[in-house]
């Protein structure tokens, strides 16, 4: 593999990307690169940038759908097994790698007793894609932690973007670098038992409310201004509504899950959020935004 030369231990061709995601559907991708350090990574640019190979930053893929028609170029996933994975606490501050899961995050926080981040209790993915989106939910969101991040442009430059150049909003932020290497969370020093109980009762309340044991990615719908997606696509009528292996969840309307024993493509959730938009745009003339991507 000429292109990627020493580099052949982090690359895998004609890789299954859909396989990776949450949802679990989804062609593959020319190359699938995982660097394990940002200087394996710098190298990845740089080679991609000298062949022309058009690259895309993965977090762990629990807010993506990938097209049955596959990814052309290459997609970079950062290794949480190595620098990228690292999950450090100093006094109030929480130093993450970016690939660092936030279920792991939100535990060393709670192990320090620091609290901030109980919000984040059910929500998969990795430290970086949360920040870069501003994971949160009724509970609250990741932004009002950020400290610090530290990211790399498409040029293999770094920088760091302080608090006070940072800006988050519902489910956006205005980090716009190719990668996120590293995030610093501020965080407020609390009893252990305090915070467990708020992560048990946020748990609880999810658990009662979302499918959680079901093969998604998660909200598929922006909530629109000062209306939830979910009660409008309940209140359509769709709960339940089924395209080839996905349907419309009964447990809550703005999740679309995986049929048990059913095959699924991507072509069959994409059919089904064009059904939810149209049903809910005749019905109540909101137009949905997708909360998930879609590649590409």
């Amino acid at each position: 593999m000429t292109i990627f030369k020493g580099l052949e231990e982090i690359v895998q061709r004609d890789y299954p990307l859909g396989s990776t995601t949450s949802f679990g559907v989804g062609g593959n991708v020319d190359y699938f690169i995982r660097p394990r350090t940002e200087d394996e990574l710098r190298r990845v640019l740089a080679a991609c940038d000298e062949h022309r190979i058009p690259v895309r930053a993965m977090g762990r893929g629990s807010n993506l759908l990938v097209r049955d028609e596959g990814v052309p170029g290459a997609v970079v996933q950062l290794d949480e097994k190595g620098d990228f994975g690292r999950i450090e606490m100093e006094d109030d501050l929480l130093r993450a790698g970016a690939a660092a899961p936030l279920p792991g995050v939100i535990k060393a926080a709670a192990r320090a007793g620091r609290s901030g981040v109980e919000c984040l209790v059910g929500i998969p993915g990795s430290i970086g894609g949360g920040v870069r989106m501003n994971a949160g939910g009724a509970h609250g969101d990741i932004g009002q932690t950020v400290e610090r991040v530290r990211v790399m442009d498409s040029r293999g430059q770094v920088f760091d973007r302080e608090r006070d150049d940072l800006a988050f909003g519902y489910r956006t932020s205005n980090l716009s670098a190719k990668f996120i290497l590293e995030v610093d969370l501020r965080l407020i020093p609390d009893s252990l038992k305090a915070i467990n109980d708020r992560m048990k009762r946020i748990w609880i309340a999810k658990k009662n409310t979302q499918p959680m044991n079901a093969a998604s990615a998660g909200c598929i719908f922006k909530n629109p201004q000062r209306l939830a997606a979910g009660l409008l696509i309940d209140q359509a009528g769709l709960k339940g509504l089924a395209v080839g292996g996905v349907r419309v969840s009964r447990k809550h309307a703005n999740y679309i899950v995986r049929r048990a024993k059913q095959e699924a493509r991507a072509a069959d959730v994409l059919e089904l959020i064009e059904k939810v938009r149209a049903a809910v745009k005749e019905r109540f003339d909101v137009s949905l935004e997708l909360e998930i991507e879609v590649w590409p």
